[in-house]
């Protein structure tokens, strides 16, 4: 009885880890529509699920310390083990934010400054007289991004698996809000509020699950296009600069070579 106790509240622990990343981060081609709640109800419970799944093995593990011999204890402890690594790789190594590091330093310059980007993609807005570039290779590896145009907050967006590219007014309910990348649902970046936790869809900018399921995200006009194009258009744009932190990560996304189990 002991030992299915203890295998029970182990295999809990498991899966709970596990599955939390597991239907929503990397594996868009293993998804179905369905997952999506179960995998939102595990993140919100996390907590619970790991509370009961402890409470389940204290017992029969305390009474193995107690009674068994130095080889099962090493076992025990050995499956103990095991679990903290699933806990830490599931946590701190495959989970979206932690592959996508979100941008450090935003900076800008002046298209007559060097700019050599002149045939790679752009995600340009235009607001209050200002008006900005973003390389699409630099928002693809952070898949979301920061700034104010022209006075406004906004939230630069781009999916890298469905190739859209999206900027929204950060505002919910009249108040700022931010967002981190959660993971990916039927092929499309999913971004987590920071207030209420819901689960917003980068292609629609549409709440899919939570509190503010239904809720809409107001676009913010933008255009997607060749640099040299852009410019053309508006030659006086200023430029989004490379993170300097992240020089290799946007070398090897824009080229293909990114790996997303790199350490």
């Amino acid at each position: 009885m002991k030992t299915i106790l203890f295998v029970s509240g182990l295999l809990l622990l498991i899966a709970t880890e596990i599955l939390k990343v597991y239907f929503i981060m990397p594996f868009p081609h293993m998804q179905m529509v369905h997952t999506l709640g179960f995998s939102y109800f595990i993140n919100m419970h996390l907590w619970w699920f790991r509370i009961a799944g402890f409470a389940i093995i204290v017992y029969p593990a305390a009474e193995f310390l107690r009674n068994s011999n130095r080889l099962k204890k090493g076992l025990l402890v050995g499956v103990l083990v095991m679990y903290a690594v699933v806990a830490y790789l599931c946590n701190f190594k495959f989970t979206a934010n932690r592959i996508f590091y979100e941008v450090k330093q935003i900076g800008f310059t002046n298209a007559s400054e060097g700019m050599k980007d002149y045939n790679k993609l752009v995600i340009g807005v235009v607001n209050n007289g200002e008006v900005k570039a973003y390389p699409v290779y630099i928002v693809a590896y952070h898949h979301q991004l920061k700034d104010i145009v022209g006075g406004m907050p906004v939230l630069i967006t781009y999916c890298s698996i469905c190739r859209t590219g999206r900027v929204y007014s950060p505002l919910i309910n009249g108040k700022y809000d931010s967002f981190k990348l959660v993971g990916i649902n039927n092929s499309n970046a999913i971004f987590e509020d920071e207030a209420t936790k819901s689960w917003w869809q980068q292609a629609s900018g549409k709440a899919i699950t939570g509190e503010l399921k239904d809720a809409q995200l107001n676009e913010v006009p933008s255009q997607v296009m060749f640099m040299s194009q852009w410019l053309q258009i508006h030659p006086n744009s200023r430029v989004m600069k490379p993170d300097n932190n992240y020089l290799q990560q946007y070398s090897d996304f824009s080229t293909g070579n990114f790996k997303i189990f790199s350490p």
